[in-house]
């Protein structure tokens, strides 16, 4: 038997499920320590504490971005803007409001109807005829103090001609004309009129 060797033979089709069920018991394993809360990150001798997590909170920003057209009207929600900075805003916001107004007009032949009477611009979606707006501006712009419902934007409208207010926070920009009593919580108001 001197100069004999032995031949062994490898199936390959009984060795491919084998290997494939090993790396997918690996990945397995794997995704559960990376998913579990008391095994410490590679490298981190701590142990885990269970306890309250961090999160994390919202990033510094240097100011507002500008508003480029109507597609990207500002919803900004920064409080801490001067309130010329709010107020230029608004207006950018406003104008976008009426460029969506001028659009739905061209369409349907008139504005959207609040039968005169003064309404938040879309705060309550199923009372507020602006939210019909959101066909041609969606998301439509915030005031950048937020809550709409108190802050934001107020639309008029007898289907024919409409006005838009804002708030006015600072003396930069030109007070609106008329300050209708439903707003008499702003100090001053900020208009735009159509058409």
């Amino acid at each position: 038997m001197a100069g004999s060797t032995t031949t062994i033979r490898i199936d390959l089709r009984t060795l491919l499920p084998a290997a494939a069920l090993g790396v997918v018991v690996l990945v397995i394993i794997f995704v559960e320590l990376c998913g579990r809360q008391d095994v410490a990150p590679l490298g981190d001798e701590t142990p885990f504490v269970q306890g309250p997590t961090a999160t994390l909170g919202p990033t510094f920003t240097p100011g507002p971005s500008p508003t480029t057209g109507p597609e990207e009207a500002t919803a900004t929600q920064e409080s801490q803007v001067a309130g010329s900075d709010r107020d230029e805003i608004r207006v950018r916001d406003l104008n976008a409001v009426r460029q969506a107004l001028a659009q739905y007009q061209q369409e349907r032949g008139e504005y959207p109807s609040t039968g005169g009477g003064i309404q938040s611009l879309c705060a309550f979606v199923e009372f507020d005829a602006g939210c019909e707006l959101q066909e041609i501006l969606d998301p439509l712009p915030e005031d950048p103090l937020g809550n709409a419902a108190e802050n934001g934007y107020w639309y008029e409208s007898d289907g024919d001609r409409y006005v838009i207010y804002a708030q006015r926070e600072s003396e930069l920009l030109p007070a609106c004309d008329e300050h209708p009593q439903h707003l008499e919580d702003f100090r001053s108001v900020l208009c735009v009129r159509g058409p």
